[in-house]
């Protein structure tokens, strides 16, 4: 595989200078640069060689060699290009700088990962000949590998929170509900808020055992019960007042009782002699 996987082209420039050349000439010429490229900056300038180089004959290559030479420099037995040298030794140099720069780093990684090593193999419990087949005593095993058993809290799930709640909808989603739930309270805690909850007497619907959990609901305070209100005392606490108001219902009274004995009075016939009575006038002489 080669070292230089690509060749610079400035596209312009090589328009530019190329402008009298046929199609045929400008093949022959990128192939001249090409092979010049993989070669290191330089091909033999033998006639023949020149002629293989370009998928020419002998005899075609002299038909356009003219045209072709004047952009390279013959030194000796063999030719350059002077733009294509520079672009090969600053590609050279690009690849030296990546090459030098991939070995410092590939040396830090190995120190650092020696280091590393080092730094295990001295956290590494050292074994006695005679304790190597032991097992290592639980109370010096590493803290930081040690994992918590994780708690099933289904058990107290059905057997204490499930029993009690009264309005029994959604179980499965209840329970993972409570599984979250109790890494946010323990169990005293969401039992005291449902038994408050439950003991409760006023009309607002029960919600959903999976909501209240959800909501954290055992930390509710609710307010208490307000009284219903009670009529007011009779009687306006004022002396007069209230002696007015003993007259005016018994004023009251009287005229309905007087009302009812008018109306008696019509029942028996009276009636000529009713309202005279009442009013206290003497019936006319005319009229006896």
């Amino acid at each position: 595989m080669s070292e230089r996987p690509f060749m610079q082209l400035y596209v312009s420039d090589f328009i530019g200078d190329t402008l009298q050349l046929s199609t045929e000439q400008i093949g022959a010429y990128m192939l001249l640069l090409m092979a010049m490229w993989n070669a290191g900056g330089k091909l033999p300038s033998a006639e023949a060689k020149l002629a293989r180089v370009t998928r020419m004959s002998v005899k075609k290559w002299k038909t356009i060699a003219d045209d072709l030479m004047p952009f390279f420099e013959v030194d000796g037995d063999v030719i350059r290009h002077n733009r294509l040298t520079k672009e090969l030794q600053k590609s050279e140099s690009k690849s030296q700088s990546r090459a030098a720069a991939g070995a410092e780093g590939g040396k830090a990684k190995a120190l650092k990962d020696n280091e590393a090593r080092v730094a295990n193999a001295m956290r590494s419990p050292q074994h006695l000949p005679d304790t190597i087949t032991r097992e290592e005593p639980s109370s010096l095993r590493s803290e930081e590998h040690a994992r918590p058993a994780k708690q099933n809290h289904q058990p107290e799930f059905e057997s204490q929170i499930w029993p009690i709640y009264p309005h029994k909808v959604g179980k499965p989603v209840a329970l993972q509900a409570y599984l979250k739930a109790r890494s946010r309270a323990d169990l005293p805690t969401i039992l005291d808020g449902l038994r408050r909850y439950v003991a409760k007497t006023d009309d607002r619907p029960w919600c959903n055992l999976s909501t209240w959990l959800n909501q954290d609901r055992w930390a509710d305070q609710p307010a208490a019960p307000v009284a219903r209100c009670q009529p007011p005392p009779s009687g306006t606490g004022n002396a007069m007042v209230d002696r007015l108001d003993e007259l005016m219902n018994g004023m009251g009274q009287r005229n309905a009782d007087e009302r009812r004995t008018i109306e008696g009075s019509n029942e028996h016939g009276a009636y000529d002699r009713a309202p005279q009575a009442v009013l206290g006038f003497a019936a006319p002489q005319g009229r006896r």
